[in-house]
């Protein structure tokens, strides 16, 4: 961007655009019209779609970011909706059970969730919603903690959105509190009301807080490296 500083004419010129902005005189070239490709067109209204939907399945999973205005977080996470719409009709997409690029989305860096919570997840689809099955665990094996680590709290929400309009179209979340030992953690199952109708895109994801003793109080954990949350299963009805 160019900047006058003699001249205080505005308008155009040529391709030139002369104007003020805060209250000084500039310069800038005309954009040119560029002509877009079917392909283009068609990546930009998924990414429109994308946004949208992104927004509606944020509203629901907001229990299991940490940060859920975080703008990079949620401009990866439509991005990843859109890269997996790509140059799609979304009127002829098919059923899919695990979503390329949003089954395995972090929402924090550096802290993949299944990483640190190494136990069997499988999500499934029941009659009247979503069903997530935990296998059996002992949390000192199975679950990476920062040193001093006494409890962790997992908490898994579940969200839908009608992919076509982002609208939301359910949530739930369940929280279980985990003291940090070896003794066995056996095997449960948490349904969600969350309806798999046609045309929604669910997302199924999860975090976990660490807790231990300072000044003789139950705090949280804050360690870098140890905030995991992020996305276990996505799928589209």
């Amino acid at each position: 961007m160019a900047r006058i500083d003699d001249v205080f004419v505005t308008g155009t010129l040529g391709n030139v655009v002369l104007y003020r902005r805060m209250g000084k005189p500039c310069a800038r070239i005309k954009r040119q019209h560029i002509r877009q490709t079917g392909a283009t067109k068609k990546r930009g209204i998924n990414f429109g779609i994308a946004a949208r939907s992104g927004k509606g399945l944020r509203a629901g999973l907001a229990p299991v970011m940490p940060n859920p205005t975080d703008r990079s977080m949620q401009s990866r996470f439509s991005g990843a909706i859109a890269k997996w719409l790509g140059q799609s009709d979304i009127n002829s997409l098919q059923p899919c059970d695990e979503i390329p690029y949003m089954s395995s989305f972090p929402f924090t860096e550096g802290d993949a969730f299944l990483e640190r919570f190494k136990v069997p997840v499988s999500v499934n689809l029941i009659t009247h919603g979503v069903r997530v099955s935990l296998g059996s665990f002992i949390p000192a094996r199975n679950i990476s903690a920062p040193a001093g680590t006494l409890s962790i709290r997992l908490i898994i929400a579940v969200a839908a959105a009608k992919l076509s309009t982002g609208t939301a179209a359910g949530f739930g979340e369940q929280t279980i509190e985990i003291l940090y030992n070896d003794m066995e953690i056996p095997a449960r199952i948490l349904d969600f009301a969350v309806p798999a109708d046609q045309g929604n895109i669910i997302v199924t994801a999860a975090r976990l807080e660490y807790f231990g003793l300072k000044n003789n109080q139950q705090r949280i954990i804050e360690k870098k490296g140890f905030n995991p949350a992020g996305v276990i299963n996505a799928a589209y009805y």
